[in-house]
């Protein structure tokens, strides 16, 4: 009787969890969408750099719904030059959304690589829609 009951709670378990990862709406992986997660896993590390430099520390700190809200040229078209801003949302734990962040990255002549330049920091809102994106 005791297997039983664990056998069924299992299966209830499972059953609702796949049936949540189902309703999921999924992101087409279309180029501009691939290119997009590209952009955001290349510049993770300057992420951080914001998250550590507003929490003093990216311990517990994690973060979704990163998207590129705008990437531009600078200079001339045939340049590496590049203006980016992304935008996450920061939490510590299950359903504690903490901040919206967002991060305009440069990279140009005077820097080094990628550079984060500012970050704005708005508290995360419950009553608003904030629409995220899976990535592809």
């Amino acid at each position: 009787m005791k297997k039983i009951l664990i056998f069924l709670i299992l299966f209830i378990v499972m059953t609702t969890s796949l049936i949540t990862y189902a309703n999921r709406p999924i992101t087409q992986p279309t180029r501009e969408n691939v290119l997009e997660d590209a952009v955001i896993d290349l510049l993770q590390p300057q992420l951080s750099k914001a998250i550590e430099d507003h929490y003093g520390t990216t311990f517990a700190i994690g973060t979704f719904c990163e998207r590129v809200i705008e990437i531009k040229k600078l200079e001339h078209p045939g340049s590496w030059m590049f203006e980016a801003k992304l935008e996450f949302v920061t939490f510590t734990g299950p359903h504690n959304y903490k901040d919206i962040f967002t991060v305009t990255l440069r990279q140009d002549w005077e820097t080094e690589g990628w550079v984060m330049q500012k970050y704005d920091v708005r508290k995360y809102d419950y009553k608003d829609k904030y629409e995220c994106r899976s990535p592809a």
